[in-house]
């Protein structure tokens, strides 16, 4: 047996990193009768059955893990966003970093493009929240040294709407890459997926990086009934507040005495933020009463 890690997941096939070669994997049938899969930067031992090809025998235990991005094991989240075409729309951001929170994962929210359009706004909200952030431009260089810094001796999941320009800063952070990118259709306002897979890289600058096929919006396998009980703690800026409200059970949307709707008013939370928080409880509501619907007609 021999032990590596998953760097990129392809057709059906793993390419696991040994530490002295690559090895071309097949997942053993096991993992598909238990409900499994393998997924990029998951540590695995692999038994192998040829020159540079195996079988993946068994996943080791996982820190993390997404559905989508399809990846294992990564500290950090970097959502990518903009201001310019395609325009992010917060609640995307905002969504991805509360599933984020409940798995005990790290975010960091990069507003690429800023060469083409101001995103110091939209980064003050994040900042203010408490994420690292920096606005940064993959065609000037502008943040980038910043960001080289965030994700230094970490592995990293860059994730965000397509078009945004994910491929793009992974090429300005490592010169010599060249990760395929297009432009932004100006008529449909949004990016074409030019990742195509999930992939793992190491950085000159002790990053590792895992670039993922864009969103349109984050899986909604990953909003569950944890979630909606544990939605108010996955937004960071909530904590200080929480336990405060006048009544036991207060939702944090409407309810008279609610220290977190106080804390908006009075500019402590910023208000784009407790939006989607209200949006994502109403989501989250949906999917419960559409679960119960169902497993009604399923009796």
């Amino acid at each position: 047996m021999s032990r590596g890690r998953i760097r990129k997941a392809l057709s059906g096939f793993y390419y696991v990193d040994t530490g002295e070669r690559t090895v071309t994997c097949r997942a053993r049938g096991k993992f598909r009768q238990e409900g499994r899969s393998p997924l990029v930067g998951d540590w695995v031992e692999i038994q192998e059955t040829g020159p540079e090809e195996g079988m993946v025998w068994e996943i080791l235990p996982r820190r993390t893990a997404f559905d989508r991005p399809a990846v294992a094991n990564v500290d950090q989240l970097v959502v990518v966003a903009s201001r310019a075409l395609p325009v992010t729309d917060p609640f995307l951001i905002d969504r991805v970093s509360a599933i984020a929170a409940l798995k005990n994962c790290g975010v960091v929210v990069c507003v690429n493009k800023c060469d083409l359009a101001d995103g110091e706004a939209l980064a003050e909200v994040y900042r203010r929240s408490g994420f690292p952030t920096v606005c940064a431009s993959a065609e000037t260089g502008e943040g980038v040294e910043k960001l080289r810094r965030l994700i230094s001796g970490r592995l990293s999941a860059f994730t965000g709407n397509s078009g945004v320009g994910k491929s793009s800063l992974l090429n300005a952070l490592e010169p010599g890459f060249s990760l395929r990118v297009d432009e932004v259709s100006q008529k449909l306002g949004r990016g074409k997926h030019t990742t195509r897979h999930v992939e793992l890289y190491r950085l000159s600058c002790g990053a590792e990086v895992i670039d993922t096929p864009g969103f349109s919006s984050f899986d909604a396998a990953e909003l569950d009934l944890e979630l909606k009980e544990r939605l108010p703690e996955t937004f960071l800026e909530f904590r200080p507040w929480l336990g405060r409200c006048r009544f036991v059970g207060c939702s944090h949307t409407k309810e008279k005495g609610c220290a977190v709707l106080a804390a908006v008013r009075e500019g402590q939370i910023p208000a784009s933020r407790h939006e989607s928080y209200v949006r994502l409880c109403r989501e989250l509501k949906d999917l419960r009463a559409w679960n119960g619907r169902s497993a009604g007609k399923q009796v």
